[in-house]
């Protein structure tokens, strides 16, 4: 009996794990995702300024969450996105705003295959 209850509670333990593991996901990448979408807006009004600001947050909140990431997403994936907004920073430090748009919109759907792949789909499940 004690073992149906350790397997019971080992089990409440992976699916409590998951779910949070899940909801960490949607949460973070959502917030680097509205961070995208500013620096986009605020190049496309002509913010040069601004949107160097705002992808220098978005670089930095993204390394913070990459280390949690990292316990449960493969390290290839996490470091595509990194690479992506770090391309991102430079064209705008460079001044390449039409390349700089092009590499946001690149990391973005980054995030959101991110986002789709770590979800509890029935695709992503089976």
């Amino acid at each position: 009996m004690n073992r149906i209850w350790a397997a019971l509670a080992i089990l409440v333990i992976l699916f409590s794990t998951s779910i949070w593991a899940a909801y960490e996901v949607d949460r973070m990448t959502g917030e680097v995702s509205e961070m995208l979408v500013q620096v986009q807006d605020s190049i496309d009004s002509g913010e040069k300024e601004r949107s160097k600001e705002i992808i220098k947050n978005a670089v930095e909140t993204w390394h913070g969450y990459h280390h949690i990431m990292s316990f449960f997403i493969p390290h290839e994936r996490l470091e595509t996105v990194s690479q992506s907004l770090s391309t991102t920073k430079s064209f705008l430090e460079t001044g390449t705003e039409d390349e700089a748009r092009a590499e946001c919109s690149r990391a973005m759907n980054q995030i959101h295959t991110l986002k789709d792949t770590e979800m509890p789909y029935p695709n992503n499940i089976l």
